[in-house]
């Protein structure tokens, strides 16, 4: 059975929970097809008879609990987001739902709060043309790390001179460890009321017995176990990620930006390249081969992509940080990184992360011999909507500062 609207599955075992979930949401019944379910064996049934689009659980549920609920939905409709709503917090059991779990929020959770969850949830999504583009990145529990990475910040933690700056430097180095930080950091486990996107802090915040705990009792960080041509290839990401996230902070601290946007624009440079990292771990073949025909052929990677895969990484990336509950301006910033004015808040960009992301991932590659600043800046730069939003000028200097940070950094 199909619906015209969005479903969104309602799961608690308290009748009164589900019976206030109706009365609040009854504003959304034309936006949404509501389903709402006693228990997990309630809900299975409503999912193998039809597609859900956002499935919604509280954890401390008899039998069945909701990680478990949710890691059978991850199995059988992998494209679902998953929301865990609930008023338990048990460490144990809440590291549970760390992987199945996109978002937790904690009871009670104002209506306004939980519709703006769903609204986004369903939006991002629909980013994915790809059903198979969209059930992987939704299904995806954590972005695989590179095990160098993942043995340094094991080594650290363990180390009695450890220290918060090198855990957060080791984090910093590998895109699979940043994401899976600050997607728990800001996920509504641990109660923190603002959206971080520095990872030192993130550190501090959390600590290393809660970091050491996630990785163990959770396994939030995973070995990459590609190939070493694809660990090579992805270590090169790495590096040019880390890069980009270093120029847009530089691009946003000279434009004016506020605090809160400089962190935002070197955070989404950093995860710039996330939705790469996943498509190379899971899809390692069709991923080298295209990057060895855009090698020989010099073509445009998003649109080479899109020819093969069905989207870009840009895409897969910012839906993945979208269902992950990354704050809106660094998923915009993720998302249209090389095609701003897809955006549609592009005319008003000049103060947000997008624009210090766009430049950023261009200006870090090396300018060909011989080629005029002004045409390299043409083969990669939006220049309509950079002289759109009036920052043209400031390209050259901002070329300067990338090529520092790259010599610096090769």
């Amino acid at each position: 059975m199909t619906s015209a609207k969005p479903v969104i599955l309602f799961v608690d075992d308290e009748k009164g929970v589900l019976d206030g979930l109706r009365r609040s949401l009854y504003g959304q019944r034309d936006e949404w097809d509501q389903r709402f379910a006693l228990c997990a064996p309630e809900a299975l049934a409503i999912l193998d008879g039809q597609k859900v689009d956002v499935v919604i659980t509280d954890m401390r549920m008899p039998g069945m609990d909701g990680a478990a609920l949710l890691d059978r939905v991850r199995t059988i409709q992998p494209a679902a987001a998953r929301i865990v709503l609930s008023g338990f917090s048990e460490r144990e059991a809440v590291f549970r739902t760390v992987g199945p779990a996109h978002q937790y929020y904690m009871k009670p959770c104002s209506p306004q709060i939980l519709v703006e969850a769903i609204r986004r949830a369903l939006s991002v999504r629909r980013a994915l043309n790809s059903p198979d583009l969209l059930a992987l990145v939704a299904g995806a529990s954590s972005v695989p790390a590179l095990p160098a990475a993942l043995m340094a910040l094991f080594d650290e933690l363990q180390s009695p001179n450890g220290s918060a700056g090198e855990v957060a430097k080791i984090i910093c180095s590998d895109v699979g460890l940043t994401v899976n930080l600050l997607k728990l950091t800001n996920s509504g486990f641990f109660y923190i009321s603002s959206d971080v996107t520095d990872v030192l802090l993130a550190v501090k915040m959390l600590g290393f017995e809660m970091i050491r705990a996630l990785a163990v009792l959770a396994g939030v960080f995973e070995a990459f176990s590609g190939s070493a041509m694809d660990c090579d290839t992805v270590r090169q990401l790495e590096r040019r990620s880390l890069q980009i996230g270093m120029v847009a902070r530089r691009i946003a601290e000279s434009a004016g930006l506020s605090r809160a946007a400089v962190e935002q624009a070197q955070c989404a440079g950093m995860l710039a390249h996330v939705g790469s990292l996943l498509l190379f771990a899971n899809w390692p073949a069709p991923m080298a081969e295209l990057r060895r025909e855009l090698d020989r052929s010099g073509g445009d990677i998003v649109t080479a992509e899109r020819s093969t895969l069905g989207a870009s990484h840009a895409e897969v990336g910012g839906v993945l940080l979208g269902l992950w509950g990354f704050t809106d301006p660094v998923v915009e910033a993720v998302l249209y990184h090389h095609e701003p004015r897809r955006s549609e808040r592009h005319s008003n960009s000049a103060n947000a992360p997008l624009a210090a992301v766009h430049i950023a991932q261009h200006l870090i590659k090396p300018r060909p011999a011989g080629m005029e600043a002004k045409d390299f800046w043409a083969r990669g730069l939006d220049m309509e909507y950079l002289n759109e939003i009036g920052i043209v000028s400031e390209i050259a200097g901002w070329a300067e500062i990338a090529e520092a940070i790259r010599k610096e950094h090769e």
